[in-house]
Parts: C-alpha cells; structure tokens; sequence
C-alpha cells in the first residue's frame, strides 16, 4: 500500500512540477502579439485622407503609398505623400459685394516628399525631394523645391534650413534658408541668395 502512495505522489509531483515549468517557458509566440510601445497603432496602404476645419470646410486631402499612426505622441509618418492644401479666399462676387462669406473648396498648393511626419499640433515635416507647386497659375509664387520642409497645416507658414529653389511669374530664385507663407504667395531667402529675372518684351 505504501508504494501505491508514493507511486500516487509521484505521478502528482511530477504533474505539478510540469504544470509549473509550463508556466515559467517564454511564449515567443505570444510575444508577437503583443504591441510594442514604440510600434504603430495602425498602418495603412494606398490611404486618402481629407481633414476639415472645425466650420466643417475641407483644410487639406492627404494621399500616401503607406501610412503609420503613433499614439504615444500623436505623430503619423507617411510615405511617398501627397497633401493638396486648399486656400480660404472671397469670391469674386463677394469681393465686389464686401461680404465676408469665404470659401475652402479650392486647392491651392500640393505639396509632396519622399517622406513626411504628421504632428498632433497640424506641423508636417516633410523629408526628401521636397516640391511645393502652386495649382493657381496667376500666384506670384509657383514652386519650391528643397530637401527638407517645415509647413503649419493651419497657417500655411513654410520654412526650410537646406538649399532651396524658387520659380515664381518672371523669376527663379535660390538660397540657403528660407521663412515664407504659401497663402499668401510670400517668400524671404537667406544666406547665399541668387535671383534672375526674365524680362518680357513687347
């Protein structure tokens, strides 16, 4: 009978002991399940988005090949990115009429990069390749070219500290450091500065 109950003992120990070293194995395969803090919440392929304003009126349309969204700060990086900005501009028969109904339908500048990041604060920090056309062929401003940008979605500022280009009506200009405004066709150049003017003849 006493070797029944140590044999009975022994199955449980043994039991037991497994049960437990089952317990303490590491679950690679578990472990890639769970998300890792400095990962994306989600990501995206071939992903349009359109941000409205708080008046409801579209601010700009986002296109990009792949999209990452960080909730950890807030941050979404995009790659290949395309961003139309659309202009809050009058009417012309409300400019005659002097009313202050204004319109955000139409696009004014597009914008694109090899690569961008999208802080929570509306900056986009755009990397690589960097072209700002004008869609308006009448805006004394019509294209940036640079390496690296700074744009305020809300604002429109733009500044960049890498060599920049700029063709505008009847002038190309480039510098070392640019501070400008897309919405209102504004652009200072600093440091190294060279411009030509083309001069029509008629």
């Amino acid at each position: 009978m006493n070797i029944r109950w140590n044999i009975i003992l022994g199955v449980i120990a043994l039991a037991l002991l497994g049960w437990y070293y089952s317990l303490n194995q590491d679950h690679s395969d578990l472990q890639s399940l769970i998300k890792k803090p400095d990962s994306p919440e989600y990501v995206g392929n071939k992903m349009e988005t359109t941000v409205f304003s708080p008046e409801g009126k579209k601010q700009y349309l986002a296109i990009s090949d792949k999209v990452e969204y960080y909730t950890q700060d807030g941050h979404t990086d995009f790659i290949s990115p395309l961003v139309y900005l659309f202009d809050v501009s009058l009417d012309n028969k409300d400019k005659e009429a002097k009313t202050d109904k204004i319109q955000l339908e139409k696009q004014n500048w597009k914008l694109s990069a090899k690569k961008a990041k999208l802080t929570k604060d509306q900056m986009l920090y755009l990397e690589g390749g960097v072209v700002a056309e004008s869609l308006d062929p009448l805006s004394r401003l019509q294209r940036v070219e640079t390496e690296a940008a700074v744009i305020n979605l809300k604002t429109q500022d733009i500044t960049s500290d890498t060599q920049v280009k700029i063709n505008g009506l009847n002038f190309n200009s480039s510098g070392l450091k640019l501070v400008g405004n897309l919405r209102q066709q504004v652009a200072t150049l600093k440091e190294q500065v060279k411009t030509y003017y083309e001069i029509n003849k008629q």
